[in-house]
């Protein structure tokens, strides 16, 4: 296998860097970003030679595209179903925009070749965390979630092993064969180590389709007896060298907790589709959505997924989403079926391979969250796109450039500048926003580079102003805003009371925050928290009035919703209802869905009761108890201590015994 260097290497460059950004923290700004530069790459290529090549789905790809834009304009959480269509748009554009870019052909040829030593790499990545127990002993690879992962091994099986087969077939020493079946073999040992029902299922679903294709292609029946070896090689291996063997996973339903809990998910996810059938209630609003429909008995997931990503982009676009979803998943199986009738030749070996791959994120996003990764859309879509075009004949639409020739270049320019502005602004915010405002935020030291003075807040200010729906740019201003208003005591202004007046400021905000992000319960409690506290800087009862209103909201959103079940008790303090609101913590405890939450009700539950007095260990047990985060929260898979509640519970019973 020999790389051939394309034409034009920024392509090959871009389509990489395009794939791998969907794997960082700032994926979503940044995959869009990329995305919009190659589809102006190639729009400005198209345009000069006045030539578009169609392809099959084109059309279909262009509609899933605009509902995207469709779904996201009419959304109420306005930023959180932006970023997420960036995530989404990656099918649709990377197809539209491979069908138009140049030397396609040879750029393929060096993407191939990062992408089949791609597969053995991260295999390799996988097996070395089981073998290390690293984090959870799982193979992840650079992902948090292994079934996840798996999915991603069963693309990189499949498109590898038609390579495989077609090499077999081709004239030289066997020896050549040795590295990629050693990396065939990498890939499947980790994929059956992942010990994925849903990915074990599609790769059997598929390999027969796989088999019938080498053989019809290549009548070479010792690459398919040879490509099998591999696979039951691999899948002994995981079972004996590492005992980690799928085949001992139930497939009893409702005696598997995980399979249990996936079917509540989706029966909720179903419930939110109903309420919302026409346009969804927007993408990535799921995690905000669910808690309202969830199933009490579902208590072991953090509900950011609904595992079925055709019920959960139901649920967030609308039926229309899933009818373009579906109607993209019939598309490619005949294309497949094209593929496989055509005459035998190497290309139609290599463009069923890459079906396959596809073929397999769709089947495998029945059963788990697969498409809300950057890189799979990306993956999906381009090879989905390079698989068309090495098995059908290419329809170009002539387009007539005569009237843009007409107009000044001036124009041209200024118009193009206005639609770079408009959809590549706000990504440059998002990114800006990323890395000055988040974490260690190593763009500020960059900033401050060109301007010294610069801070944290005056970037915030500036993003807020001109972007009022970034989420990160509102926080900041918001704990800006929290650590004024305590400092607020000491300050006066003559003509008012400049306190009130930066409560009602921040109130405001507050306001605003919610109803960008669906009413989220975590702004509520905050707003509430502050109405509290500054209570008497307002009329009397309105803070206290206007914040029962909020957590009782916040309640009708999340019923499970510890910290506003926790701030109503206070509430109930507040208004020196003492008893009531001890009452209200006992009975929330019926009501939670973790032991997690239900030590937080103990812990305030013991405060109240010990007050006046202060008890510093309650202090410590709680912010142990909220350091403990799911791992789709962190990104980093949750490792507790060896009977850690346990440990917990000693701790509020000795407390509660000296009381």
């Amino acid at each position: 296998m020999r790389l051939k260097l394309p034409t034009d290497p920024i392509y090959v460059i871009l389509i990489g860097a395009t794939v791998a950004s969907g794997f960082v923290f700032v994926g979503a700004a940044l995959t869009g970003l990329l995305l919009l530069i190659w589809v102006a790459l190639v729009l400005r290529r198209t345009f000069a030679c006045g030539r578009w090549p169609v392809y099959p789905m084109s059309v279909w790809m262009l509609v899933y595209l605009a509902w995207l834009a469709v779904v996201t304009v009419s959304s109420a959480a306005a930023n959180v179903s932006w970023l997420t269509s960036w995530v989404l748009a990656g099918l649709p554009i990377a197809y539209l925009a491979w069908g138009i870019t140049r030397n396609s052909t040879k750029i393929w040829n060096a993407l191939r070749v990062v992408l089949l030593l791609t597969g053995p790499v991260f295999a390799l990545w996988g097996l070395g965390q089981v073998i290390s127990g690293f984090g959870n002993g799982q193979p992840i690879g650079p992902l948090v979630d292994k079934n996840a992962f798996a999915a991603l091994l069963n693309l990189f099986w499949f498109m590898g092993s038609a390579h495989f087969i077609g090499r077999v077939s081709d004239r030289g020493p066997y020896w050549r064969l040795v590295p990629a079946a050693l990396g065939l073999l990498l890939i499947a040992m980790t994929l059956f180590a992942a010990e994925s029902r849903g990915a074990t299922l599609t790769w059997l679903l598929l390999m027969p389709i796989l088999l019938w294709a080498g053989y019809r292609n290549t009548r070479n029946k010792p690459a398919l007896v040879f490509v099998l070896a591999i696979a039951l090689t691999g899948y002994t291996g995981a079972a004996t060298l590492l005992g980690l063997n799928v085949g001992h996973r139930t497939l009893n339903l409702e005696a598997d907790a995980s399979a249990s809990a996936r079917l509540h998910l989706w029966k909720s996810a179903a419930l939110i589709a109903r309420d919302h059938p026409i346009a969804g209630t927007g993408w990535g609003t799921f995690a905000a959505q669910y808690p309202a429909y969830r199933d009490p008995r579902e208590n072991t997931t953090a509900g950011r997924y609904a595992h079925n990503d055709y019920i959960q982009l139901t649920a967030e676009g609308g039926v229309p989403a899933l009818v373009l979803m579906l109607g993209i998943f019939a598309g490619l199986v005949v294309q497949l079926k094209r593929s496989v009738a055509t005459k035998p030749n190497s290309h139609a070996m290599e463009a069923t391979g890459l079906l396959l791959a596809v073929l397999a994120l769709f089947i495998h996003a029945s059963l788990n969250f697969i498409f809300y990764f950057a890189f799979m859309n990306v993956l999906a879509g381009l090879l989905a796109a390079r698989a068309v075009q090495l098995s059908t004949t290419t329809e170009v639409v002539h387009v007539n450039t005569n009237r843009l020739s007409q107009i000044g270049r001036a124009t041209k320019l200024m118009v193009a500048g206005f639609m770079a502005l408009l959809l590549a602004g706000p990504l440059l915010l998002q990114l800006l926003a990323q890395s000055v405002l988040t974490g260690a935020q190593p763009g500020l030291a960059l900033m401050r580079m060109v301007w010294p003075a610069g801070n944290a807040y005056q970037v915030a200010k500036l993003i807020s102003a001109v972007r009022p729906s970034s989420g990160i740019a509102q926080e900041v201003m918001l704990q800006a805003s929290e650590a004024a208003l305590k400092d607020s005591d000491v300050i006066r202004m003559s003509g008012g009371n400049f306190q009130r007046e930066l409560l009602r400021e921040t109130l405001d905000r507050y306001e605003l925050v919610r109803a960008q992000t669906a009413n989220s319960p975590a702004y509520g409690v905050r707003e509430a928290r502050t109405l509290i506290q500054y209570r008497d800087l307002l009329d009397a009862g309105v803070a206290l009035t206007r914040a029962r209103e909020i957590l009782m909201q916040n309640l009708r959103v999340d019923p499970f919703h510890v910290d506003s079940m926790i701030a109503l008790s206070r509430l109930d303090v507040a208004e020196r209802h003492l008893q009531q609101a001890q009452q209200l913590l006992a009975v929330s405890m019926q009501h939670v869905l973790s032991r997690r939450d239900q030590q937080l009700l103990v812990v305030e539950l013991l405060r109240q009761r010990a007050a006046p007095r202060q008890i510093p260990e309650l202090d410590l047990i709680e912010r142990k108890l909220r350091a403990v985060r799911s791992d789709s929260e962190t990104g980093k898979p949750l490792i507790l201590d060896a009977n850690f509640s346990e440990g917990i519970d000693m701790r509020l019973k000795r407390i509660a015994d000296t009381l």
